[in-house]
């Protein structure tokens, strides 16, 4: 067998949950020949590690100084951007979210970010109680987990203002608790986190507040607010509900629209919902540097789209 294959056999044993006793056994390797292997595909992106003489998938990437951390050595990297699902809404497209997650699936995307809003919440607003599919907090939890698409890979996600609904209504983080119960999901915290894939620096950001006059206005606002030495080379917002690239410097600036259908109330406001997601492809240099940033906007429709259920 090739390397890469062996590499994905101890993984996929990992994930199982068999021993490392087992592994070693069933892939007639030495114990040391495959803790050498499972250094190299950590360094490699691989969520995986021996810690007190077993293999154990790492659902948390590392952390160090509010950065999370995860390795990479690879010339090419794709990957998925998404935000504002607003799931439990009777309006929320589950159906985009399947057919996105199978083709990420199929073109070998291992990391999916979400920039918030990643559930409806429950507003103090009379009339939202009638925009919902589940109007407890079990129950919105227990939607979220049951019926969001599964994924080999892992969703990085940060909460926004309509997950941040149950926090102050019940000191409860929705997302976190969602996170906990599936193991393909990374709770990185609320509104904001950092990221770094190799040296790819990413900051996720949801935000607040209403729209502004021009679509790059609030973009261009937050990033003059972040630091020189902290400028992530990818920042992804959510919460307007509107699509938006542009490069400033050497960021490239991602505004993320939702993935849910005009609402009621966004109708009343004169709010449109812009159904999108952006697939992102990043080329390194032989070094780990960053060579290429290349964004691609995928748009859609009211139509349905009807996909295996993940």
């Amino acid at each position: 067998m090739e390397r890469k294959e062996i590499c994905d056999k101890i993984y996929y044993m990992t994930k199982k949950k068999k021993s490392f006793k087992t592994v070693c056994k069933e892939l007639n390797l030495k114990d040391y020949e495959v803790i050498g292997l499972v250094t190299v595909m950590a360094q490699e992106g691989y969520n995986i590690d021996f810690v007190d003489g077993e293999l154990i998938i790492r659902k948390v990437p590392k952390l160090n100084q509010d950065v999370y951390e995860i390795p990479y050595n690879l010339e090419h990297l794709k990957l998925l951007l998404i935000s504002d699902t607003h799931l439990c809404s009777k309006y929320d497209r589950l159906d985009i979210l399947r057919y996105l997650y199978d083709k990420a699936e199929n073109q070998g995307i291992e990391y999916v970010l979400h920039s918030g809003d990643f559930t409806d919440g429950r507003s103090n607003r009379p009339e939202h109680i009638y925009e919902l599919r589940e109007h407890s907090y079990e129950g919105q939890v227990d939607y979220c987990v049951d019926k969001y698409p599964a994924f080999n890979g892992k969703t990085y996600m940060i909460s926004g203002n309509h997950d941040d609904w149950w926090y102050k209504s019940n000191g409860s983080e929705i997302v976190k608790t969602i996170a906990k119960k599936r193991e393909d999901m990374v709770y990185l915290g609320p509104d904001v986190a950092d990221l770094k894939i190799g040296k790819l620096k990413i900051r996720l950001y949801h935000g607040m507040g209403g729209g502004a006059y021009a679509k790059s206005y609030k973009l261009q606002k937050y990033l003059d607010s972040i630091p020189t030495e902290e400028k992530p080379d990818i920042l992804q917002t959510g919460h307007t509900h509107q699509s938006f690239y542009m490069k400033q410097d050497k960021t490239h600036c991602f505004q993320t629209s939702c993935l849910e259908d005009q609402t009621p109330y966004c109708r009343s406001m004169g709010l449109a919902n812009d159904k999108s997601c952006w697939w992102v492809d990043v080329d390194f240099d032989d070094k780990g540097n960053i060579y290429s940033i290349k964004p691609e906007l995928e748009t859609f429709g009211d139509k349905k789209i009807y996909t295996k259920k993940r």
